[in-house]
């Protein structure tokens, strides 16, 4: 059998893989032996693999055969970077205890100050059981009666979100380990839904087997063989064998290449300003593609001073790395710019993709792009991109060190962790050199062959040695990743010939959650903390999003202490510090400033050591040099001037607050709903010209909100205790 899509070789060897988008696992080092499991990942493989009834289930590591450790009892004031983090917590110290982890309420939204600030974990068996579903009354005495699984157990954990100056933690704030049924014994644990686990290598191995035309017996038994298990060790069951099987033979990649060329002629058709580009081995038989769309390319040009390509998905399907370009805009929010699908992970593969890129983005060069730690990859950037600079994504190598060290360093891992980031961050390369020779030596790692590589790569993950390029605050956090903008709309059912439309529909649906972030922001009033001209005059020009990280600035220079050293050059050092510090040399009557701490050429925004000799020398207004393009607001892709759908999305914001102000008591909700019905009658008597005229777009959701005003309410008058309230008002104001 022959595929469209790629050559009769590849077709054997993979035709019958997986259909889902999932995390690879190649590691830098080049060997092919070793494999990668980044921390994180592999979870939501499994989840759209199995289908779990609930999925709120959390995932531990997998189960193997004589190797549990033992995790302690989690107590109050326990303190995690993240919320993930205690969850994998969590979920590891239920699967030793006999019980599975499942997320009950959470409170909090991401249009809180805090976002998502509480969680609750809870036993699997908690909350009062599930009502019958619908249709399954009748047929009762039919089916067999089962056991509900819910109890009301009382075994939970709970976190909550703590927030200090300098650093954001999530504390176990209540944790109860009473549990009213029996636990699971390691047997039943193993095989429970949320444990069960056929991992990447294992994967290939079945589908191989398959093809030799064994049956599932006689795979699982040979899984067994290889791995030195007893019979039903291993952490998957047969069940779900068959089921990965089954799944991977639905797929018929025959036509799926041509499927795929022809979606993106129809969006062609539609918007000529789509772009794609694709290139075939023979007649019919797709190489690569890569596109992008006309909002993404319009955002590159804004924004794609700084890209990040993510090569870290795989088509397992079609054997198919996917890369992605993003970046970040002016309010922080991730923005697309496009996607690629290659035949395999060859530097030539690499080089053609970046060339696409630049061609569909007109041939303008990005100054920084940030990629996945990829020796093949970074020749292909050195080589196209000559002038850009290139780091690598520092999340990315924390999701590999487990698989390189934590074996060798066992209970020493998470120190070595910690100390690995502190001296990521130092100040300058000599720092780094000295602390990064002690951490090797002191770990007794200067044999192994990661750390030796990261070594020789430290001047394109380490701060000291990128602190003079610009990345826009990626540096620094690193938190976009591909999984924030394709969750939920590319998953294991996804095709290839319809990977392009679907990308389309979550591409449009983050611009369309930025654009109504945006009109939110715009509800909001800037928060002076200093009282200093020099912060309101910045308030007046950035958008929230760089005021902030500049705020955080202003606040923190008022603890450095300055010394002129000679001539508009002054020593800035902490006012707790007898020694270091930074070198600032300032010339207002020029408007030039610079700092060795290089923050400002780093993040594009204004360093604490300046605005502390700024405001020393009586500067009470930001040079403009300093205010970039891309922190300003008018650097916006949705501005106020674009038309009838931002005045749309201005209101459904302001809509949305006025619900939830509204609904928290009675006396509010009484309030607003009587103005707002003579609100309504007062818009409707307006006339319907195109200069007030809203363009609803057809939308149901606004209607609805409109509809929820009862008629007769308007009858009634206003609310007695509001027309008390008023009156009162009326005759203060009259006295």
């Amino acid at each position: 059998m022959r595929s469209y899509c790629f050559s009769a070789s590849d077709m054997t060897e993979n035709a019958q893989k997986s259909t889902c988008l999932t995390r690879k696992h190649p590691c830098p080092c080049g060997d092919d032996q070793c494999y990668v499991n980044e921390e994180g990942y592999e979870d939501d493989e499994l989840v759209e693999q199995f289908g779990y009834a609930d999925p709120s289930f959390l995932l531990g590591t997998p189960l193997s055969s004589g190797n549990m450790k033992v995790i302690p009892s989690p107590y109050i004031g326990q303190s995690f970077q993240t919320d993930v983090e205690a969850l994998e917590y969590y979920s590891n110290y239920g699967r030793n205890n006999g019980f599975l982890v499942r997320r009950e309420r959470s409170k909090g939204n991401p249009g809180h100050q805090l976002g998502i600030y509480k969680r609750e974990l809870v036993c699997h068996r908690a909350g009062p059981p599930l009502p019958t579903k619908s249709g399954e009354e009748k047929d009762s005495k039919h089916l067999r009666k089962k056991k509900p699984s819910r109890c009301k157990c009382d075994a939970q954990m709970v976190i909550k979100k703590n927030v200090t100056t300098n650093s954001i933690s999530w504390v176990v704030v209540n944790f109860s380990n009473v549990h009213n049924h029996e636990l699971l014994d390691r047997d039943d644990l193993q095989y429970s839904p949320g444990y069960r686990y056929i991992s990447a290598v294992d994967r290939e191995r079945i589908i191989s087997l398959a093809k030799g035309g064994c049956n599932v017996n006689l795979i699982l038994r040979s899984l067994e063989m290889e791995k030195g298990v007893k019979i039903g060790e291993l952490s998957f069951s047969e069940k779900d064998v068959k089921n990965f099987l089954q799944a991977s033979m639905n797929i018929n990649p025959e036509n799926e290449g041509s499927e795929l060329l022809k979606s993106c002629r129809i969006m062609k058709e539609k918007n000529p300003d789509f772009r794609f580009e694709f290139t075939s081995v023979e007649v019919n038989k797709l190489e690569h593609i890569v596109w992008s769309y006309v909002g993404s390319i319009r955002a590159y040009k804004a924004f794609g001073d700084v890209v990040l390509f993510d090569t870290s998905y795989y088509l397992h399907a079609y054997n198919r790395p996917v890369g992605v370009w993003f970046g970040i805009d002016n309010n922080g929010s991730a923005t697309f710019f496009g996607c690629v699908i290659l035949l395999d992970e060859k530097p030539e593969s690499y080089r053609w993709a970046l060339q696409a890129f630049l061609r569909l983005m007109e041939g303008r060069f990005p100054k920084t792009m940030l990629t996945d730690f990829h020796i093949q990859l970074k020749d292909a950037v050195m080589t196209e991109l000559p002038h850009t600079k290139h780091a690598f994504s520092f999340s990315q190598i924390l999701s590999k060190l487990p698989s390189w060290v934590s074996n060798s360093l066992d209970t020493q891992f998470e120190k070595f962790r910690s100390e690995f980031c502190r001296i990521r961050d130092l100040e300058t390369p000599e720092e780094f050199e000295h602390h990064w020779h002690r951490l090797v030596s002191e770990f007794r790692l200067s044999t192994d062959k990661h750390i030796t590589l990261l070594s020789v790569n430290r001047s394109y993950w380490a701060v000291p040695f990128l602190r003079s390029w610009f990345f826009g605050g990626l540096l620094a956090n690193g938190v976009l990743s591909v999984r924030s903008i394709f969750k939920g709309f590319v998953n294991s059912q996804t095709r290839l010939k319809d990977f392009i439309e679907q990308v389309g529909v979550a591409v449009d649906f983050q611009n369309q959650a930025c654009e109504e972030a945006n009109a939110r922001i715009s509800q909001q009033n800037f928060q002076i903390k200093t009282c200093l001209p020099i912060e309101e005059h910045a308030s007046t020009i950035l958008t929230f999003y760089a005021f902030e990280i500049f705020q955080k600035e202003v606040m923190s220079s008022a603890q450095y202490a300055v010394f002129e050293t000679s001539r508009d050059t002054y020593l800035v050092k902490h006012h707790a510090m007898s020694d270091g510090g930074h070198t600032v040399c300032c010339d207002p009557s020029n408007e030039e400033a610079n700092c060795s701490c290089k923050g400002f050429e780093c993040s594009g925004i204004l360093c604490r050591h300046i605005l502390r000799v700024l405001s020393l020398k009586n500067c009470f207004i930001i040079p403009e040099k300093y205010l970039i393009h891309r922190w300003r607001r008018e650097s916006s892709l949705f501005h106020r001037s674009s038309g009838n759908n931002y005045r749309t999305q201005t209101l459904r914001s302001l809509a949305s607050i006025i619900i939830q102000e509204s609904s928290i008591t009675k006396n509010r909700f009484e309030y607003v709903q009587w103005y707002l019905s003579r609100l309504l009658n007062h818009i409707r008597e307006m006339p319907e010209t195109n200069e007030v005229a809203l363009d609803t777009e057809a939308d149901a959701s606004l209607n609805a909100i409109v509809d929820v005003v009862p008629a007769r309410s308007v009858t009634r008058g206003r609310p007695r205790k509001l027309r008390t309230h008023q009156t009162a008002k009326g005759s203060q104001a009259m006295s």
